[in-house]
């Protein structure tokens, strides 16, 4: 049978121990209907000899690696390995994030046999690593409304992934494999790392972003490029970036103007202007940003399933035996 769907692990220097965990939940699952890719950002040790040996460990061998000659960032790592996909469908992880238990490819492949979606996002579990991991709150989007598939609301997708950031975790996405390659290409040189910021450029476009609530992948918080506080203002710069690149692309797209109005308020601009921009753009006493900032994100994880995944990564044999 024809495979529909490649995990795509994304790592740039990725701590061997996280990464074997990665692997581990790859080999827990019930199936074999996947293929692997594994992409690695121009490090001095990739580990693929190791990957691959890990993975064959537990029958996984349908396995693909994929390197940068140099580090390029997120944006052109994912482009480089998915265009060495063959599946119609991409699932993105990095190492630290489990697929969520041994179930997750079957219920994966269920539905896109039935849905076919173009752009699907799950739920989220979120959890600290360390000695003891445990789950921890969060979840995103917040607001899972306007991705009802019985009454998806475009409109309110653009206005919240453009104007609310309240954005969707790249962690488990899964994404048509020439959709993603697509926007990937038009973001390459101007967005560095934030390769889930190709769900806002969909939102623009008209895809239509499928949700589903099925909790489907562990996400390491406290780690990485979006959770880290050093590297928040970076994030905050690959946003503008990405908001210019959406102004030349559709500059006649009213949310795409607004926003473009509201995050580039700061240049050319007298105070009393920034200040009006900002409070008739997105003020923040609007009810969807206070209700943003009181929400208490949900706890979704089970802590055995998340304890599994440790353990088997600790049975998985080293690369030389």
């Amino acid at each position: 049978m024809e495979k529909l769907l490649t995990v795509l692990v994304a790592q740039y220097r990725p701590d061997p121990a996280a990464l074997r965990r990665t692997l581990a939940s790859l080999v827990m699952q019930d199936t074999r209907e996947f293929a692997v890719a594994l992409a690695d950002d121009g490090s001095p040790q990739p580990y693929f000899a190791e990957s691959r040996a890990w993975l064959a460990s537990g029958g996984v061998t349908d396995v693909t690696a994929v390197a940068m000659a140099q580090n390029g960032g997120t944006v052109r790592n994912i482009l480089n390995a998915a265009q060495a996909v063959q599946t119609r469908w991409v699932l993105t992880l990095s190492p630290g994030d489990y697929l969520y238990d041994a179930g997750t490819v079957s219920w994966w492949l269920e539905r896109l046999r039935a849905d076919a979606p173009r752009a699907a996002f799950a739920k989220q579990a979120y959890y600290t690593p360390g000695p003891a991991p445990a789950p921890a709150p969060g979840e995103t989007p917040f607001d899972r409304a306007p991705y009802d598939p019985a009454q998806y609301d475009g409109g309110a997708v653009k206005r919240n992934l453009l104007l609310f950031d309240d954005g969707i975790s790249g962690c488990g996405m899964v994404y048509e494999r020439d959709l993603l390659v697509q926007a990937l290409q038009t973001m390459a040189g101007h967005v560095r790392l934030a390769e889930d910021f190709a769900v806002r450029l969909f939102a623009v476009q008209g895809v239509p972003i499928r949700r589903y609530d099925r909790v489907a992948t562990w996400y390491e918080y406290g780690g990485g490029v979006s959770t880290d506080g050093a590297a928040r203002q970076r994030m905050a710069q690959e946003w503008r970036a990405m908001v210019e690149l959406l102004h030349r692309q559709y500059p006649r797209d009213r949310t795409v103007r607004l926003a473009y109005a509201y995050f580039f308020n700061d240049r050319h601009k007298s105070r009393l202007v920034r200040g009006l921009v900002g409070r008739l753009i997105v003020p923040q006493n609007h009810p969807f940003k206070k209700a943003q900032h009181a929400w208490q994100p949900p706890v979704n994880g089970d802590a055995a399933k998340l304890r599994a995944i440790y353990a088997a990564a600790g049975r998985m044999p080293a690369a030389d035996q």
